[in-house]
């Protein structure tokens, strides 16, 4: 009996050990300028104007128009790209890491990935953002939303996230 309960004993000291070591990586994302930057994007894709501001003859834009229209949306400095019917936004960018983290085309994907076809690529440091067209857009449905929205925080040797890699 005494056997029986020194291997319990180990047993539950064995498991105790364990939990330290299978604790996750510290989270270098929540509450990170890159969260609140995928937020604020977000947040202009479920805008009721994007609807009829970020795209173009009902469809979505996509490659560099699309990064020139989202630059314009969040950069004041980015007036020269804007098409008529799209502006800077202040009221959802004027204090958004997207200005103040200075995003800007990043290099562009490589990915054969039907669902990454158009993509419009940003980055700032570590944090990259893929924006895609969404080609099943409905701009008479209004559940339909013209952009998805792809990021990942790279390593410092990466240029692309590691869902582009692996096609």
């Amino acid at each position: 009996m005494l056997t029986g309960i020194m291997a319990m004993f180990e047993m539950a000291t064995s498991f105790d050990s364990q939990q330290f070591q299978l604790r996750p990586p510290p989270d270098t994302y929540s509450g990170s300028d890159a969260q609140r930057a995928d937020r604020d994007l977000l947040r202009l894709f479920s805008h009721k104007n994007l609807r009829t501001s970020m795209v173009e003859n009902d469809k979505p834009w996509f490659g560099d128009s699309l990064c020139d229209q989202l630059m314009c949306k969040f950069n004041q400095n980015a007036s020269d790209r804007c098409s008529p019917s799209n502006t800077y936004n202040s009221e959802l960018f004027g204090d958004s890491p997207l200005q103040k983290k200075n995003y800007v085309p990043g290099v562009r994907s490589l990915s054969n990935a039907e669902n990454l076809k158009g993509a419009c690529a940003l980055s700032s440091g570590s944090h990259r953002v893929l924006v895609v067209p969404n080609p099943d857009f409905d701009l008479q449905d209004q559940a339909s939303h013209p952009y998805r929205l792809f990021t990942c925080l790279t390593a410092l040797n990466q240029q692309e996230c590691m869902f582009e890699t692996q096609n």
